[in-house]
């Protein structure tokens, strides 16, 4: 197979394209999960509530570096940052979450 470069030069890197890009990037929010689900066996139970969270701010970023995230997905991703950087016990966790849940549905009923 012929190479679609020039002989010497260094091929392109992989992750340049937007393809390997995107695939790079949900292979590194499974990763996180699948490793946020081994460390929650022996973490305090209101972690799990911040690691989905956290996932779901991933999932959303990677949607804004494709360009295609509409404004409403952007405030939500916005509001999970914001409890991504909180101390824990700054914030009714269960009222924040519920609300984004409601704004989620909202968006998912009605896309852009």
């Amino acid at each position: 197979m012929a190479s679609d470069h020039a002989p010497g030069a260094p091929a392109a890197d992989p992750a340049s394209r937007p393809d390997d890009r995107l695939r790079r990037e949900i292979v590194l929010l499974a990763a996180f999960l699948l490793t946020g689900a081994d460390g929650l066996l022996n973490e305090p139970p209101e972690y799990g509530a911040f690691r989905c969270a956290d996932a779901a701010r991933r999932a959303l970023a990677i949607l804004a570096d494709e360009g295609t995230l509409d404004p409403r997905l952007e405030s939500i991703r916005a509001r999970l940052d914001e409890i991504a950087f909180a101390p824990m016990g700054d914030l009714d966790l269960s009222a924040v979450l519920e609300a984004l849940c409601l704004d989620m549905a909202a968006a998912l009923r009605n896309p852009a």
